[in-house]
């Protein structure tokens, strides 16, 4: 899922996604990052975007426009190998940065919409493709600098985005899986042909290609760039993966539709609603939050605590706010527990992490009578249309069984949309560098699946220091989907992946923020490369991250999640 919004303050950003992020749909609310690497006192005003003092290059030199504008309207784009596209416009726009650019719009066969913004002063070589949102289905640019998703006020960079191959009306529509060809172009062609015809349209206007090529996204977008980095390890320098709907087939189906089965009783009625998250989530801080040395507010990692719903149990015959009834202590236990199959073995590498449960409205709890929560539109949908290798209509929740025979049929798709390879040898042998991160209270996709995958991806690469010469993992206390959540959420992921990248210079550090609702700043806390937490370093504020270390984590868990799927190299590709 992915939720952005353009002007504004940081605070008014985090608020309008609040009410966009968990309705939408399970694969994709994008980055909500504000820039962290710049690192402000709690109570002062939100700082503008900038790097953090890490030696962050300001680019390669500019290059200007060989060509007008117009004249790209013009080019013929037909014979792109593997990549036919037309152009429909180009004409002089403002970029989502502010910057003075030629907007080209134009279509790769069979329908891939694009959308290019190419800079008429500013462009340092480098390029930029960003994520999309839910399933998909429109271009939008999730770009803004009060966005804080990227620190895009420079205009150094060429643009893209598309709309992965399909028009939708809603971000779980997902009636384009009844054309084979549209599965495909969303589960991993898209991306790769909009690069191609994206950086053919740099090399015209310019006269030569990019120097640096950057993906960013988040959940669906992340996504995106971790398919990038498996299947077409040359297309990008450096990728940008938060939140990552990597396990996308058991992601949208057996993840979503437990989260929806889970709390529906036999009338279809939901069990927990959202008048009961504010009690449970509080009882949760209350046993879990000091687990990890300081009352903040927030968990850091949620596999510290084994949280018990059978302590909020309601006296008999009462039922209340404050109090949990049996059936609803049996939900939030399977939520906990995530999808099992009939040997109680997992089918998706991770439940709801303790910690998460004030972020479950809207995902797991519908918002209104008849409204269904974004779980179940989320997994519906799949079942009609993503889930076989032909579609069926008229699927319904109901027909799912949560038993290993229907995990390996529907598995048979996950050639098409997974990108769960941890065999990144060739993208690491081209240079490529990948930032992963994930919030440890996203209630939609569980960051266990993340961390699963990236102990797969050291095991395969040589361990930990090997892997992180070229892929590190963040991991973002008390943060929810894509942002937001009790965390500080707000960071700045791009600018040290341009550092890396261009200067050598891997990222040590980042810094999240925490916003109020006026933009000013409430906490400031530094993030680490996996596995290596923050910890309080007993004098000054805990709300700034200069009083934090890094340090080993106290006890280290087992990252290895065995689950029916597993992460392994050369799975079957469509």
């Amino acid at each position: 899922m992915r939720a952005h919004v353009r002007g504004g303050t940081p605070g008014r950003a985090i608020r309008a996604a609040r009410v966009r992020a968990l309705p939408v749909a399970l694969a994709a609310l994008a980055v909500l990052v504000m820039a962290g690497g710049g690192q402000a006192a709690p109570g002062t005003a939100a700082p503008v975007v900038r790097a953090e003092a890490d030696g962050s290059p300001s680019g390669p030199p500019v290059v200007l426009p060989k060509i007008d504008c117009a004249a790209l309207a013009g080019q013929d784009l037909s014979g792109t190998p593997g990549a036919p596209a037309v152009i429909g416009s180009a004409a002089a726009a403002t970029s989502p940065d502010g910057s003075a650019s030629c907007e080209v719009k134009g279509t790769v066969a069979p329908q891939i919409q694009f959308d290019v913004f190419l800079p008429t002063t500013t462009w340092r070589q480098r390029y930029l493709q960003l994520g999309c949102s839910s399933l998909c289905g429109n271009i939008d640019f999730f770009a803004d600098a009060s966005d804080g998703c990227v620190p895009l006020n420079r205009g150094d960079f060429v643009l893209a985005t598309s709309n992965e191959g399909h028009v939708g009306v809603s971000g779980s529509d997902a009636i384009f899986g009844a054309d084979p060809q549209l599965r495909v172009d969303f589960g991993y062609r898209s991306d790769h042909v909009v690069a191609l015809v994206a950086k053919r349209l740099i090399a015209l206007y310019y006269g030569q290609g990019p120097r640096y090529s950057y993906f960013d996204g988040c959940s669906q977008g992340g996504h995106q760039g971790l398919t990038e980095a498996q299947r077409y390890p040359h297309d990008f320098d450096g990728i940008v993966a938060g939140a990552p709907a990597s396990v996308l087939t058991s992601l949208l189906v057996f993840s979503a539709g437990w989260h929806a089965t889970a709390n529906t009783d036999a009338q279809g009625q939901p069990i927990l609603t959202a008048a009961k998250l504010p009690a449970l989530h509080a009882a949760v801080l209350r046993e879990c939050d000091a687990r990890d040395g300081l009352a903040d507010g927030q968990i850091d990692d949620p596999r510290a605590c084994a949280f018990d719903p059978g302590s909020l149990r309601c006296p008999t015959g009462t039922d209340s706010a404050n109090c949990l009834t049996d059936a609803q202590i049996g939900a939030v236990r399977k939520l906990y527990a995530g999808p099992r199959d009939e040997q109680d073995r997992l089918m998706y590498p991770g439940g709801e992490p303790v910690g998460s449960e004030a972020n479950w409205s809207r995902w797991v709890t519908p918002t209104a009578a008849g409204v269904p929560a974004g779980a179940e539109s989320s997994a519906t949908n799949a079942l009609k249309y993503l889930a076989y290798p032909t579609a069926r209509p008229s699927a319904t929740l109901r027909d799912l069984h949560y038993d290993s025979a229907t995990f390996n049929e529907i598995y048979r798709q996950a050639g098409i949309y997974d990108a769960t390879d941890p065999d990144l040898t060739a993208f690491r042998a081209a240079g490529g560098k990948l930032l992963l991160w994930h919030g440890w209270a996203d209630p939609a996709i569980s960051p266990y699946g993340t961390i699963a995958y990236y102990h797969a991806l050291t095991e395969r690469m040589g361990g930990t220091d090997a892997t992180q010469r070229f892929a590190r993992l963040f991991m973002l206390p008390g943060v929810s989907h894509c942002g937001d959540g009790q965390g500080p959420d707000a960071i700045d992921a791009l600018t040290p992946t341009l550092a890396w990248v261009e200067n050598g210079v891997a990222p040590d550090r980042l810094v999240a923020t925490k916003y109020q609702d006026d933009g000013t700043v409430a906490r400031t806390r530094p993030v680490y490369p996996y596995p290596t937490v923050a910890r309080y370093d007993g004098s000054g504020s805990t709300d700034d991250a200069a009083n934090f270390a890094p340090t080993p984590p106290p006890t280290r868990y087992k990252d290895d999640i065995p689950w029916l799927g597993s992460f392994r190299s050369g799975y079957e590709r469509h």
